[in-house]
């Protein structure tokens, strides 16, 4: 492909040689045949380097907290036998993700590697894709180019923002509660705990022989083995229920309070699992960063109620975090569906926290909603987009906060 500057000099060319014919100078056709035999020149070595220029890309941080940086490496070789001439590199990057992608690197000798980093910073949750790569090949003078695509791309995720939460956040829940029926269990353990019969694939060093004498039939040791303390999360995203838009809006706050607790719980050895009212499916214990996965790529829902997928989550044990918006409408928060399916939902659960994200213009509301929960026996408290999480758990915990520790002092 011609640049402006090879097209101005073919046609260049062109005028030279037809004046040179008209005029019958033999001069302006050497200049004329020379100027086209440099491009043409120019497009033949376009056509050899574009060919053997090889690429890869490493993002170094694929998962980064909100506001936090990474980097993008791309690697060029040269795998011809010839020097590679001008190469513009482009590699495409979502605007926001990095404040320049582009690069020139002067030429390539044969089998020599350009490396090539720029930065990357997630300013707002969620996945983005990095590439393709675009890179422009041309000749030393700048007549021709060619424009070789990469369809290699690499993905970049950004996690909710993460609010820090006080040391001894989740009290009177520790590892083991709930009932043994449900209780995840650990790979090993030493203490004995009751016997059953051998069922095929048992280890044979676990038979019981007295009691295989006893019973005429294979009989085994079953190990007691330590128990893991599981938090249910429970985030409400529902587009009706929240308003504002962007990093300031009552749905990212919801979502980074939800990753923030499910952080802190996971650092204190938590099994966790994630419920949204946007997903349907029936969801087991996850890995904390599935859980964060989830929460990153969360949209709005267009549920019109949180009941469905609060029944998903009924009748559990452990701790029960709920991080919802105020029921909508003018109707009493008491007799709101929402309202009754949270309490009766909440029942099974050891401990009960709720956390009422307040939306623009429902402070009342939110408040009511809170209240209502704490008469109920939840630890529960309103949050707004500009607060800070670790004093609103305090509120809820009915611990004293950064502010009224000052005006006590």
């Amino acid at each position: 492909m011609l640049t402006a500057r090879g097209t101005t000099l073919l046609v260049g060319a062109v005028l030279l040689w037809l004046v040179g014919r008209l005029l019958g100078v033999p001069e302006l056709h050497v200049v004329g045949l020379a100027s086209a035999a440099l491009v043409a020149a120019g497009a033949f070595v376009v056509h050899l380097s574009t060919s053997t220029i090889s690429a890869r890309r490493t993002v170094t941080t694929p998962r980064m907290p909100a506001g936090g940086t990474g980097e993008v490496v791309l690697e060029l070789r040269n795998d011809a036998r010839l020097p590679s001439s001008l190469l513009l590199v482009e590699d495409d990057c979502q605007y926001g993700l990095a404040d320049s992608s582009r690069f020139v690197v002067p030429g390539l000798g044969p089998g020599r590697t350009v490396t090539l980093r720029y930065t990357v910073t997630g300013a707002a949750r969620g996945r983005y894709k990095v590439g393709p790569l675009r890179v422009h090949i041309r000749d030393p003078f700048g007549t021709t180019q060619r424009v070789r695509r990469y369809t290699s791309t690499a993905d970049l995720l950004v996690y909710p923002r993460i609010e820090p939460l006080p040391e001894r956040a989740v009290r009177g829940n520790h590892h083991g509660s709930g009932s043994s029926e449900t209780r995840r269990l650990f790979s090993t353990g030493d203490e004995f705990y009751t016997m059953r019969e051998y069922v095929q694939g048992d280890d044979l060093r676990q038979v019981h022989w007295p009691s295989t004498a006893h019973r005429q039939t294979l009989m085994v040791r079953q190990q007691e083995q330590p128990w893991q303390a599981q938090a249910t999360i429970f985030c409400d995203s529902r587009r009706a229920a929240h308003a504002g838009s962007g990093a300031d809006s009552s749905l990212e706050k919801a979502i980074s309070v939800a990753a923030s607790v499910a952080w802190h719980l996971a650092d204190r050895g938590y099994q966790l699992r994630l419920v949204t009212d946007a997903d349907h499916r029936s969801v087991g214990p996850e890995r904390w960063e599935t859980v964060l996965d989830r929460l990153a790529e969360l949209q709005a829902s267009k549920s019109a109620g949180v009941a469905p997928a609060l029944q998903r989550v009924r009748g559990g044990e452990g701790l029960f975090v709920a991080v919802v918006a105020p029921p909508p409408g003018h109707e009493p928060v008491a007799r709101h569906p929402d309202a009754r399916t949270l309490l009766q939902c909440g029942r099974g659960y050891t401990g009960r926290v709720a956390l009422v994200v307040v939306a623009a213009g429902g402070e009342r509301r939110a408040k009511e909603f809170a209240t209502l929960l704490a008469a109920a026996g939840w630890k529960a408290a309103t949050i707004a987009p500009g607060q800070e999480l670790a004093d609103r758990w305090r509120a809820a915990m009915g611990e004293p906060t950064a502010r009224t520790a000052g005006r006590t002092a």
